[in-house]
Formats: structure tokens, C-alpha cells, sequence
């Protein structure tokens, strides 16, 4: 991987690797499996650098595991919404996600 290329357009946003495209359209005619290798390779990338992270960068890798899986569900009983912190003035939250029971599907 050389490049990557942040793209936001009339159809949304894309991403290219190496010039190209993430983005699989109803016409395209490349091998599904090249995609595939590419989003492997930003995955990868991702992983090699997980010791440079922010906690707000884990705070988004574990939103887009809840929201793009069917995995998880929201804990409601066990969180607690935004309140204001006395001390700092801060909105705090507390949101819990649980694994779903697979007797429950």
C-alpha cells in the first residue's frame, strides 16, 4: 500500500488504495477477491499500528464493531445516559453493550 486517497463525492464517501477503489458498483468488473485483499490491507494497517491509538480511535473501531455486526445490543438496564459531571463540567455516559443471547434469534 502507497497511497490511499479519501474521496467524498455525489455517491458518498469512498476510499482508493493504491488508485483504487473500495467502492463496488453494480458495474464493476473486477475480481471481488482484489477488493477484498485491499480492505485487508488497510485492516492490517490498522492493527500494526493499535500501539499508537487514542482512546478515541478505540472509542470508534468499537462503534463500528456494534453498529456493522448484529452482535451486540445496547444494555439499558446497565447504562447510564449523558449527565453533567459537577466537578468538570464534562457530559459524561456509561453506554453498555452486551452479546447477544443466541436463544434470543
Amino acid at each position: 500500500m502507497n497511497k490511499i486517497t479519501l474521496i467524498e463525492n455525489c455517491f458518498g464517501p469512498d476510499v482508493e488504495i493504491d488508485d483504487e477503489s473500495l467502492f463496488i458498483h453494480e458495474y464493476d468488473n473486477r475480481n471481488p477477491d482484489m477488493i477484498s485483499d485491499l480492505q485487508d490491507q488497510l485492516i492490517d494497517k490498522l492493527k500494526s499500528l493499535k500501539n499508537n491509538l487514542s482512546m478515541s480511535n478505540w472509542t470508534e473501531i468499537a462503534m463500528i464493531v456494534i453498529n456493522s455486526g448484529d452482535e451486540f445490543e445496547y444494555d439499558v438496564e446497565n447504562s447510564k445516559d449523558y449527565e453533567p459531571c459537577d466537578q468538570c463540567g464534562n457530559w459524561n455516559h456509561n453506554h453498555k453493550f452486551i452479546k447477544k443471547n443466541k436463544n434470543d434469534e
